[in-house]
């Protein structure tokens, strides 16, 4: 759900009670709009800034609607180049001289890069740096290759007193990893 905007009516209705003197929070429960909306429209008074929810406000568009069609015609020839790829073939007109600047952003797994560490009081353990995925195997791999030195150097070869936790992830409860 995007964010409610204020008619212009209650913005003017705002800016009387404001200058009435009455405080926000009071304006917010007796006109039923948020605190953060009275705030946002004390800003826009102090500012003196428009109180219309004029079209063109925020930030500016880098890209012209030419630039949004060579994008999305470069998107479709080449579907399964890179984003680096793209970004050299094309070519803002506002910069003539610079390449377009893409910023690759995946949601929800997009990484294969995964770091364990362990931790003990005040001592820290090693950060155990894995490519690719984490499942049950690799999971036990590591735990076998790092956590005997950290107990051993922060415990004590003859003290037995700890207790090793983990939390839900998928590679600690999978069936390879409660053997």
């Amino acid at each position: 759900m995007g964010r409610v905007k204020v008619p212009l009516n209650k913005k003017i209705e705002i800016k009387a009670l404001l200058e009435f003197g009455i405080t926000q929070r009071r304006i917010a429960t007796d006109l039923g709009i948020s605190k953060n909306r009275i705030c946002n429209v004390s800003k826009k008074l102090k500012e003196n800034l428009l109180l219309s929810n004029a079209p063109c406000q925020g930030p500016k568009k880098a890209s012209t609607p030419i630039d949004d069609r060579n994008l999305l015609r470069l998107c479709k020839k080449y579907r399964t180049k890179s984003s680096q790829i793209l970004s050299s073939e094309l070519m803002l007109s506002n910069e003539a001289d610079q390449s377009f600047n893409f910023v690759p952003k995946v949601q929800g797994g997009g990484g294969s890069i995964s770091v364990w560490g362990c931790m003990a009081g005040g001592a820290r353990g090693p950060l155990v740096i894995y490519s690719g995925k984490v499942d049950g195997r690799a999971y036990v791999s590591i735990i076998e290759e790092a956590l005997p030195s950290f107990i051993e150097n922060g415990f004590g070869s003859s003290n037995k007193n700890w207790m090793f936790m983990h939390d839900n992830a998928p590679s600690h409860q999978s069936k390879y990893t409660m053997k």
